[in-house]
């Protein structure tokens, strides 16, 4: 599975459709993703779960903190702690 990743944008495009994570960067020293979208038929599939992994190592990478603005990424946080450094709490 190819993540594309464009400011403010990693995405997945499968025979289903695409998917993607939208995040605003205001050079603040944080990333808000604020919306995760996949098709009805890739849900369940992984392809969220590529993508939020995308943003994480991005984030990680570029010394950015990530701000959970998005339902699914504050699930995957919960699922997942050892994220919960890299994320700024609400």
């Amino acid at each position: 599975m190819k993540v594309t990743h464009v400011k403010g944008k990693f995405s997945v495009i499968t025979p289903n459709g695409e998917s993607e994570l939208l995040y605003i960067d205001k050079n603040n020293g944080f990333i808000r993703i604020y919306r995760t979208f996949t098709p009805e038929r890739d849900r369940e599939s992984g392809v969220a779960e590529q993508l939020t992994l995308a943003a994480f190592s991005f984030a990680r990478k570029n010394k950015l903190k990530i701000k959970p603005d998005c339902p699914f990424i504050v699930t995957f946080l919960e699922k997942n702690k050892k994220f919960e450094k890299q994320a700024i709490k609400n």
